[in-house]
């Protein structure tokens, strides 16, 4: 019995440590201006598959994360510097079902046919030769 009892204990544990450091991991990634595919843990847990799958137009890029209020949303995104040409991403997003909806002040927005979440933002900074990629999710 008290076998059980130690069992018990030490997946209670577990637990708490796996989620003190995913929480940790979480509050690092929002503080975080961003950060790079070779920091394993925010890379692995908290960047959206789809953004990790985006095609790298530029050699000098950094994601990004974020929690939003409300039943969790999330955002996921990739900066690309000294990047101009979307075309590539506008493709990729093309072959993961999305389309042009419209422009608004988060850039360029695209949605599944009925399906307006997830949806991603392709922003562009022209001046300061950035280019954003952002995937919304609940």
């Amino acid at each position: 019995m008290k076998w059980i009892w130690r069992i018990l204990g030490l997946l209670f544990f577990i637990v708490a440590v796996v989620f003190f450091i995913e929480e940790k991991w979480i509050n690092d990634a929002e503080r975080m201006s961003g950060f790079k595919q070779s920091e394993w843990g925010p890379y692995h847990f908290f960047v959206d598959e789809d953004i990790k799958n985006a095609p790298r137009i530029s050699a000098d890029y950094y994601f990004r994360f974020r929690r939003l209020d409300g039943p969790s949303p999330e955002i996921s995104g990739i900066v690309y510097l000294d990047a101009t040409e979307t075309a590539a991403l506008e493709s990729y997003l093309t072959t993961l079902g999305y389309h042009y909806v419209t422009t608004d002040e988060y850039g360029d927005r695209w949605e599944k046919e009925d399906w307006p979440i997830p949806e991603f933002y392709l922003w562009q900074d022209k001046e300061r030769r950035m280019i954003f990629l952002t995937k919304y999710t609940l």
